[in-house]
């Protein structure tokens, strides 16, 4: 705090009394003679200094922490107002963040905007060729030039024309860019835009139609738009709506394969693992995992599955695979070990496993690492199969539960679309 600011905190509170709550001490004495001059000190002074100014005649009103001068009546209407304060107690509204359908229909109205507007520009440029030809079959040779002359001065647009013309193209086009660089940055599943078109291919694209914006802008829209500017716009409007197409031919397929799982609805009592070894074998189409049994029913420890999970490295695929299925794609386990063939390295990948689901799925799993890399006790298995059906449970709510929020908002605003 800067000590022009302490010296206004101290003048505020000497004026109010808020200081110590007796009163103001620095408020001018009314029952003195108007003569007299009342400065307040903002910095307590001692005795020598107050001396000094009764004896030029000036009245000195005190230090705001001596108590003596408590007593003084003051007049509460040259009290200071209180100074504006910077706090803002108001709860300001902060909207959440747009979903897919939201984002789409945005992309879609703007580049509808720029067809609509490319549409205009080459429906003049044809009227006004076509109405040249038509000059120039009318009028004899011996007039063309003249003629000609006089049809351009009327018919052709001016500088100013081409400029407002482009302006329009330049700001459709550039809102349209920056609803695609939004739907491709705010996506909720970027893998999903990776099979469609690479990373690298967008932003190609997007770059060549700005450069093709930069030139029309540098020449100031001389002559008009070029019909290769119009055609570079053109191509890349057609490509992001083949992309999403794709798009949405990708979203109807999932919502077909999602109907066939069984795991998603019905009744499942007594059947916990029937249903999670389900859930875990959609995200293993090439991979098959063995029937996962009951340790209580089981002959002898290992059963196959656990077996199967021993190594930790299917626990790790299926993590990142389910997890990219999610909405909220963090907590990925980049960093394992597929050579498993010594024991540590198996221990380190369950390790990995039980962090990423304390991360992001927020479940606490209690697993004997070295006991199940190494086997010999039936009661680390037990444990080690009720960790892995609390993982399988807690997780398949939540992918579910982020599914139907999903469907529920497409359908919701689908007809908006």
């Amino acid at each position: 705090m800067s000590l022009g600011s302490i010296a206004h905190l101290q003048y505020y509170f000497a004026r109010t009394g808020i200081l110590d709550g007796k009163g103001g001490q620095l408020a001018k004495d009314t029952r003195k003679s108007s003569a007299s001059v009342s400065i307040p000190l903002v910095i307590p002074a001692d005795d020598m200094d107050l001396q000094r100014f009764d004896d030029i005649g000036i009245e000195s009103t005190g230090s705001p922490a001596r108590e003596d001068d408590s007593s003084d009546e003051w007049d509460s209407s040259l009290m200071l107002p209180p100074t504006v304060s910077t706090y803002s107690h108001k709860t300001h509204y902060i909207a959440p963040p747009p979903d897919a359908a939201t984002l789409r229909k945005d992309l879609q109205d703007g580049l509808a905007q720029v067809t609509q507007a490319v549409a205009e520009v080459s429906g003049r440029k044809k009227q006004a060729l076509t109405q040249d030809h038509e000059d120039e079959s009318v009028e004899d040779q011996s007039q063309n030039y003249l003629s000609k002359n006089q049809s351009l001065q009327g018919s052709s647009p001016s500088q100013g024309w081409h400029q407002l013309e482009g302006m329009h193209i330049l700001d459709v086009v550039t809102l349209a860019i920056r609803s695609a660089k939004i739907y491709y940055t705010m996506h909720e599943h970027p893998q999903r835009l990776a099979i469609i078109k690479s990373e690298r291919q967008i932003r190609e694209e997007l770059l060549s139609v700005l450069d093709v914006l930069k030139r029309m802008a540098m020449r100031n829209f001389a002559g008009g738009l070029k019909d290769e500017e119009l055609l570079v716009v053109t191509v890349w409007v057609q490509g992001v709506e083949d992309f999403l197409d794709k798009e949405k031919n990708i979203e109807e397929r999932e919502a077909r394969d999602r109907e066939k799982w069984q795991w998603l609805e019905g009744d499942w009592v007594g059947r916990d693992r029937t249903r999670e070894w389900l859930f875990m074998s959609t995200f293993f189409e090439n991979d098959h995992l063995p029937e996962w049994t009951s340790p209580s029913e089981a002959e002898r420890l290992p059963t196959p599955f656990l077996e199967a999970l021993r190594n930790g490295l299917t626990l790790v695929n299926l993590h990142n695979r389910i997890l990219k299925q999610s909405k909220r794609q963090f907590g990925e386990i980049k960093t394992f070990h597929t050579d498993t063939a010594k024991p540590y390295r198996a221990a380190e990948n369950i390790r990995y496993w039980i962090k990423a689901a304390e991360i992001r799925w927020e479940i606490k799993l209690q697993v004997k690492v070295m006991g199940v890399v190494y086997g010999q006790d039936e009661d680390v298995w037990r444990e080690f199969d009720t960790a892995i059906l609390a993982w399988c449970r807690a997780v398949r709510e939540e992918i579910t539960k982020e599914w139907k929020q999903g469907s529920m908002q497409v359908s919701a605003q689908e007809p908006n679309i």
